[in-house]
């Protein structure tokens, strides 16, 4: 049992100094499950494709072999050219009697549908002129002057009731009205007359067409004789050409299935090809992606390295220390450009004589702070130009930079001599406000630093509890 408990102690200093064991982000564990998930894919055999591609090609070349042999054979056959130059004029005439026979047919067509209008139009015409001379009852304007005169003399000559007198006087209205209507049916009647003679013309011609289309069709009868006896004649001659188009029409079919198959084959080998290249494209994206990870891991690590072996860098810059140095470059800048006599007056404070000199010795103080001995005392003093309030300002002229500086801490820029003790006390006010919050900024500081460290003291407990109890677990197994 001794030797057990001495070697504890051991393998816990093993287990510490052992490197912690690296967390797998949760990016990684998606990246090796969906490359477990990942179905592999073979790549495809392009040797096979190949042999299989050259047996279908020496059969295609083997048919081709046949087909151009059967080829010869039949250009060897005699009078092949005259009798396709008969062919040829043969079916020429023939195309040309066909179009004759087209036109003739559809100018005929034409003409017996004028006809029919023509005769459509002259029978309504007809019935227009009947209902016309039935409505007018009289066939000419004397008939009609006739009848008017009769009413007239009757009014003059009889008694007549006044009702009656205005009935004739609105017949005769209606017979004055008419008379253009007469006028008109006659010349309708006319012109019935010349109609008939435009459908006999298109008669006439119509028979023309028909001769013309019996003379074509003749012809081309004639014609098609003679292709007929062009053809028995080439089949005799031909003999057992017939036979060989049927063998080359054969062999080009079994040259398309060939063709046909080496293209399924080429298709297959293709899609085969693409399904690999997309399973190669997917696993390199998993690879680069974990490589990528582990790069930044790499890096994360090194960089923690680099921080723990660099040396201290001091105490953090305190907050709102920049603007503080700002604030007194303008202070400086300011002071620069304050009247003489202020000027004088700080140094003068600044600067203060002593007042007690070591034991045998005299302080020498300036010139204005003596004592004034005259042999004469002087009547009249001089005249000099002073320079005070009352005394114009020479104006500053401010840089771009400099006026920036200004409106960024709202400070208004002095515009000459006389305004920089008012600026001066704005730049101090703004001093005083930037120290007080570097002084907040100061207790926020230390109050994180006082939670980071007790988060790293609750870390380590608890880290040193896990090893503990893995200590306990393995000295029980």
């Amino acid at each position: 049992m001794a030797p057990k408990k001495a070697a504890e102690p051991k393998k816990a200093a093993e287990s510490k100094d052992k490197p912690k064991k690296q967390e797998i982000s949760p990016e990684m564990k998606e990246l090796r499950e969906r490359e477990k998930a990942l179905e592999k894919v073979p790549q495809p055999d392009r040797k096979e494709l190949d042999e299989q591609l050259e047996v279908i090609n020496q059969a295609i070349n083997g048919h081709q072999e046949k087909g151009k042999a059967i080829n010869e054979q039949i250009t060897k056959s005699a009078g092949k050219e005259e009798h396709f130059k008969a062919r040829d004029e043969i079916k020429t005439k023939l195309d040309e009697y066909s179009e004759r026979i087209d036109t003739l047919e559809k100018k005929r067509k034409g003409l017996q549908d004028g006809i029919s209008g023509k005769q459509k139009e002259d029978r309504q015409k007809r019935q227009d002129l009947n209902d016309m001379k039935k409505k007018l009852g009289f066939q000419s304007e004397a008939e009609i002057d006739a009848e008017i005169k009769k009413i007239e003399t009757s009014m003059c000559t009889e008694s007549h009731s006044l009702k009656d007198e205005k009935k004739m006087m609105q017949k005769i209205a209606d017979l004055r009205k008419s008379k253009p209507m007469v006028t008109k049916y006659a010349q309708m009647e006319g012109s019935s007359g010349t109609e008939t003679g435009e459908v006999d013309s298109m008669k006439n011609n119509i028979d023309d067409i028909k001769a013309e289309l019996t003379e074509v069709r003749e012809a081309k009868k004639i014609q098609s004789q003679a292709y007929s006896m062009l053809m028995e004649a080439r089949q005799k001659v031909m003999g057992d050409v017939p036979k060989m188009f049927e063998e080359r029409e054969a062999i080009n079919a079994q040259i398309r299935e060939k063709i046909q198959e080496r293209n399924t084959l080429r298709d297959d080998f293709n899609a085969k090809q693409r399904e690999f290249s997309t399973y190669l494209n997917e696993a390199r994206q998993i690879r680069n992606e974990k490589g990528r990870l582990e790069r930044d891991q790499r890096e994360k690590e090194w960089d923690e390295r680099r921080k723990a072996e660099l040396p201290d860098e001091g105490p953090k810059a305190l907050p709102f220390a920049e603007d503080l140095q700002y604030l007194e470059n303008m202070m400086n800048y300011l002071k620069s450009h304050l009247p003489k006599g202020a000027v004088d007056e700080e140094k003068k404070e600044d600067a203060a004589a002593p007042t007690n000199a070591p034991a045998g010795n005299m302080i020498l103080v300036s010139k204005d702070k003596r004592e004034e001995e005259f042999f004469f005392a002087p009547t009249k003093k001089k005249q000099l130009k002073k320079k005070g309030p009352g005394a114009k300002s020479k104006p500053i002229v401010h840089s771009m930079e400099t006026i920036g500086f200004f409106d960024k801490y709202a400070v208004p820029p002095p515009a000459d001599a006389s305004a920089v003790p008012e600026a001066v006390t704005a730049v101090e006010a703004k001093v005083k406000e930037y120290q007080e919050k570097q002084a907040k900024g100061v207790k926020k500081m230390e109050a994180k630093k006082t939670d980071a460290a007790d988060e790293s003291k609750t870390e380590e407990e608890t880290t040193a509890k896990d090893a503990v109890a893995e200590e306990t677990t393995a000295v029980e197994a």
